[in-house]
């Protein structure tokens, strides 16, 4: 296999388009995405007619293969569960992957060169992802992502100075898109956004490595997610359709739920009722099908309940401009939060204060975003902040209404 046909199988695995993949690899080298190499370009490297060259190590990154001197690691195929098409652990997914998350990597001494790492090392570090998703909920993104990166670098530095079994080594690499993932969460709620997409994609091809497919499919939904609340909503459908048809056909229910959910909201975000509602059709269906004594569901899915769900509803009718099915599905619910849960309780409020509005009723709506407005003080999501900013701009031709002079007036002090 040349080098053009693993960067095709590789981003065809990680469901990118050539065009798509143009825009990753000029975030990967810090430039504008209209100065990637382009679609062209991607097409004569896959068709074996040119040579990346300088793009080579941004390939590396982006699509998680090493294309030096033609030792290609492919992407696992969809649905491998056993030994059977694994490739083996390479080190040098640890060796990068402090550096691409912004830290450090300690020196060996300080990391205790040629140790022996167990089971109970892996135990240790998915503990921490554990508790780390915990206290994003009560801390907000802006604090927790550096913490995240620490620790991105910590598993780095041992797994690159230390020992293990190709099982441990699987169980690592399989921990550090975890710890990709969620730091591509925390990016996205500090307002960091290309830090997400670059993030997500690390995942995607840490997870795919590790032959952890779930884990891999949610991830691509995670950077579909983010893709489709920025200005590239139609890209962001293509990911999100991409890792429904790469998760294996025997993924867990709570899984499927996460990514169709968010399928919901990338249809919803480019104006396609019909999709939104077939996927969360997909998503009722998955939540039938929960059974969390028959099989554990992994941590990484722990927040996700049918009132979560049932929210991203509201959000997608709200979002589509149907106030008539986003009002009784968001009222309807008591929120699964209290006030230690400032973010997620502002931003339920602050949907919910854009359903009124757009339904026009003026008295709810600006009660809610002065709710909202109030439950964000305490939280350290700029992307929170970004989202009632724009709430209140949409509030603005109503200035003439007392209530909503005095909500604006309120906001600006």
């Amino acid at each position: 296999m040349h080098d053009g046909e693993r960067i095709k199988e590789a981003r065809e695995r990680l469901g990118l388009s050539q065009d798509q993949l143009s825009r990753e690899l000029a975030t990967s080298a810090g430039c504008r995405p209209a100065d990637g190499p382009g679609r062209n370009q991607v097409h004569r490297w896959e068709k074996g007619k040119r040579r990346p060259r300088m793009w080579r190590r941004h390939l590396e990154s982006v699509l998680g293969i090493d294309l030096h001197e033609g030792r290609g690691h492919t992407i696992l195929p969809a649905g491998t569960s056993t030994e059977e098409g694994m490739v083996p652990v390479d080190r040098r997914q640890f060796i990068g992957a402090g550096a691409v998350a912004g830290v450090a990597v300690s020196a060996p001494q300080a990391a205790g060169a040629g140790r022996r790492i167990g089971r109970a090392d892996v135990a240790r570090f998915a503990q921490r992802v554990a508790d780390l998703r915990r206290l994003d909920d009560y801390a907000g993104g802006a604090s927790v992502y550096p913490m995240v990166t620490r620790e991105i670098g910590h598993l780095s530095a041992l797994a690159t100075n230390g020992s293990y079994t190709e099982v441990v080594g699987r169980a690592l690499l399989s921990t550090l898109g975890e710890l990709y993932q969620f730091a591509a969460w925390t990016a996205f709620d500090a307002e960091r956004t290309q830090d997400a997409r670059r993030l997500s994609l690390l995942a995607a091809n840490a997870a795919n490595q590790a032959g952890n497919h779930p884990l891999a499919a949610t991830a691509l939904s995670e950077l579909s997610y983010v893709t489709a609340s920025s200005d590239s909503p139609a890209e962001g459908v293509a990911m999100a359709r991409a890792s429904l048809a790469n998760a294996p056909a025997d993924v867990l229910p709570a899984v499927r739920v996460v990514l169709a959910d968010r399928l919901a909201w990338a249809c919803a975000r480019t104006g396609d009722a019909a999709g939104a509602e077939r996927a969360l059709g997909t998503s009722e269906d998955a939540h039938d099908r929960r059974d969390p004594a028959a099989a554990e569901e992994p941590d990484s899915v722990y927040w996700i309940n049918r009132d979560e769900s049932r929210i991203m509803a509201g959000r997608v009718w709200a979002e589509l401009r149907r106030p008539e099915r986003a009002v009784p599905v968001l009222e309807a619910l008591t929120a699964p939060y209290d006030d230690t849960h400032a973010r997620e309780l502002a931003l339920y409020t602050c949907w919910l204060a854009g359903a009124h509005l757009s339904a026009g009723d003026l008295d709810r709506a600006t009660a809610a975003a002065l709710r909202a407005f109030e439950l964000s003080r305490g939280t350290a999501s700029p992307r929170t902040d970004a989202l009632l900013r724009a709430l209140l701009t949409d509030f603005e031709p109503h200035r003439d209404n007392r209530q909503v002079n005095d909500l604006l007036t309120h906001a600006a002090a």
